[in-house]
């Protein structure tokens, strides 16, 4: 399966703690291999198509909310 580089903007990451929480949302999310989380957002590294309605459901369990996505254009290599 192909992976690819998904950029997630998110609101109601007001804290720094909130960071953690939604890292590890983030890894429940199906084919998410990888995420680097920040107060501005998070990238995530995703093995096949983003789950979308996973994606929404381990952000609102984390308390916040997605406020846009951007895919990067070039499919990263299998290892």
């Amino acid at each position: 399966m192909p992976r690819q580089r998904i950029h997630v903007q998110l609101d109601g990451l007001v804290a720094v703690h909130a960071v953690r929480a939604v890292w590890t949302a983030l890894g429940a999310v199906p084919g998410v291999l990888s995420a680097e989380v920040t107060m501005q957002g998070a990238v995530l590294e995703v093995e096949g198509d983003l789950d979308r309605p996973a994606l929404d459901a381990a952000l609102d369990a984390a308390g916040v909310s997605v406020r846009g996505i951007r895919v990067e254009a070039r499919v990263l290599p299998v290892l």
